[in-house]
Formats: structure tokens, C-alpha cells, sequence
């Protein structure tokens, strides 16, 4: 007589997508917020431990504070589940708008002007009856909009890659110096030298923000400690104190392959000059991209992402 294979356990989707979320972000209430349906604590303390009665052993485990940390269990099931949570919402994004509907795009300030706004013009005048929208990044982790759903997408100087986000570089971020109409410099051929530098107070991105660390490290690089003059959250507020007297910037420069002059006067009256190849003899330039969530691309992405590309490899 053949014997039966034993029955699976019954378990439930929703509870390891409980169990998911609350191992991502090791804590109850941090998955709560995290969970794509509305949901209590309790509630969800309870789909975990009805999920470990069914396996019949223990899945999560209380650390320091009340952050939760993975058993053995709960590591090995985790390894099994996180790919397919993960790649889920890019999947069915993919379904729901197919080659239409809305694109968000979240991004750094500085890549409105010379990046964004062109490559939206191409996918309208590609596909008028998409839908498009624009937020700009504040401080905090560029790909948090991402992982969040609030953003199909965010372009931002490269780092921390979590788990369930991909990035994918696209250029070189180089450096601008913008000085005021009255300042001494603008009447300058070139960009100032390290000893000038020194003497001056900037205006600067706040601190632990990406433009504010990699200001300071490219002046450290050429033995200046940075003087604040005024702090401004985005690269256009830094660049109205410019235009009011307040004090130079350096504001980040995105390089694409069009010809970049070394000195240019703006139509507002300040004096741009473009450093970028003096850093290069002090650091090796960052570069920055797009942040997009594992799994399948819908075609606005895919779109979205080509339209870039062709802009920063754009001939002068």
C-alpha cells in the first residue's frame, strides 16, 4: 500500500507577506507602515505567529530595543520569499500600465534642468498620452521614494544600494563654481586657485546631504577646509543667494558629452566656471544614476531610462 506524502503546512500568502515586511524592516511597527494594506500591530503579530505555529517552529526573534532579528528559520524562509515580494510590485506595474500611463520620476535638483526636463520632452513628443511626474529629492536616502512605491524611479549621486533596489550609473558628476555679478572673481578668466578658495565663504547644500559631502571632499581634496556663508537645500536656492551677493557656490555638475565652456556669463549676471577637470587631479569624480526597484521594467522606465542615456551621451 502506498503511502501518502505528508501534507504541506497551511500557510497563507498574507502571512508571509507579514513575515516579509516585519524582517525587512526588523519591527513590527515599521512594517506596518511599510505594508501595502492597512493593518494594526496586533494584527500582524498575530499572521507571524500563526505562520510559525504551521512550521512549527520560530521565525523571528527579539534583539536590543524592539528590533526583531531572524532565526536560522527565519533566514532560510527569508532567503526564499524576499525575491518574489520584491520583484512583485515591479511585475504588476509592469501589467497595469503597460506601455502607457504615469511615470514618477523623483530626483536630485540638480538634474532637472540639464536631464529631466529633456528627456520628458522626448517621451511626450514620443507618447502624448502618457502621463508624467516630477518630484524633486530632498536630504535623506534617494532610493527610500523607491522602495516606498511613492517613485518608479529616482536619479541621484550613486551609494547605498538596499536589498530590492538596483542601480544603474548613467555619467560622471562634475563641479561648477557660480560666483555673484559684484563678486571680485567675476571678472576672472580662470577659476580661482586653492590659496583664493581658502579666504572665501560659500553657499552650501546642508549638511549630510550628497551635494554638501561631496563639496567638502573635493575641497579637502585640495587642502581647503569649507567656510558656509549660507546653507540652501537645492541647487537653484543656492543659486538665487549667488545672484543676491551672498557668496559663491559650487553646485554639482552633471557631464553629458555637450562642450562645456571654462568660464560662462549667465544671463542673470553671475560667472559660472566649470572645475571639473581640476577636481579630476584631486578624486575620482562620483557619478550618478538611476535607482529603480528589482524585478521587471515597465516600458515608461525602460523609456524613461534611454531618453537619459541619449542626453548625457549627447554630442556638442
Amino acid at each position: 500500500m502506498a503511502v501518502s506524502p505528508p501534507r504541506p503546512p497551511a500557510v497563507r500568502l498574507h502571512q508571509l507577506e507579514g513575515f516579509f515586511h516585519v524582517a525587512t524592516h526588523q519591527g513590527y511597527a515599521r512594517a506596518v507602515a511599510a505594508l501595502p494594506y492597512a493593518i494594526t500591530e496586533p494584527a500582524l503579530h498575530q499572521q507571524v505567529r500563526k505562520l510559525e505555529r504551521a512550521l512549527g517552529t520560530s521565525l523571528l526573534e527579539r534583539a536590543a530595543g524592539r528590533r526583531m532579528h531572524l532565526t536560522p528559520a527565519g533566514r532560510a524562509l527569508y532567503g526564499f520569499v524576499a525575491p518574489y515580494f520584491e520583484e512583485l510590485d515591479g511585475v504588476l506595474r509592469t501589467l497595469v500600465d503597460g506601455e502607457g500611463g504615469l511615470l514618477v520620476v523623483a530626483a536630485e535638483p540638480l538634474y532637472v534642468d540639464p536631464l529631466c526636463a529633456p528627456a520628458f520632452a522626448t517621451l511626450r513628443a514620443r507618447s502624448p498620452g502618457i502621463e508624467l511626474r516630477l518630484d524633486e529629492l530632498d536630504a535623506g536616502e534617494p532610493w527610500a521614494a523607491v522602495r516606498a512605491g511613492q517613485a518608479d524611479v529616482a536619479l541621484a549621486i550613486g551609494g547605498e544600494v538596499p536589498r530590492g533596489i538596483v542601480y544603474e550609473p548613467l555619467g560622471e558628476l562634475g563641479l561648477s563654481l557660480v560666483v555673484p555679478p559684484t563678486h571680485a572673481w567675476a571678472g576672472r578668466r580662470g577659476a580661482p586657485g586653492p590659496r583664493a578658495l581658502a579666504d572665501q565663504r560659500f553657499v552650501v547644500y546642508p549638511p549630510h546631504s550628497a551635494g554638501r559631502r561631496f563639496t567638502e571632499l573635493a575641497l579637502e581634496q585640495a587642502g581647503v577646509t569649507l567656510k558656509v556663508a549660507a546653507e540652501a537645500s537645492s541647487a537653484a536656492a543656492m543659486e538665487s543667494l549667488v545672484r543676491a551677493g551672498v557668496g559663491p557656490a559650487f553646485v554639482p555638475l552633471p557631464l553629458s558629452g555637450l562642450r562645456r565652456p571654462r568660464r560662462r556669463k549667465r544671463a542673470d549676471g553671475t560667472v559660472a566656471f566649470d572645475v571639473t577637470e581640476l577636481l579630476r587631479q584631486f578624486l575620482e569624480l562620483p557619478r550618478f544614476g538611476l535607482y529603480r526597484r528589482t524585478g521587471a521594467i515597465s516600458g515608461l522606465v525602460q523609456a524613461f531610462r534611454g531618453a537619459l542615456e541619449a542626453q548625457v551621451k549627447k554630442p556638442g
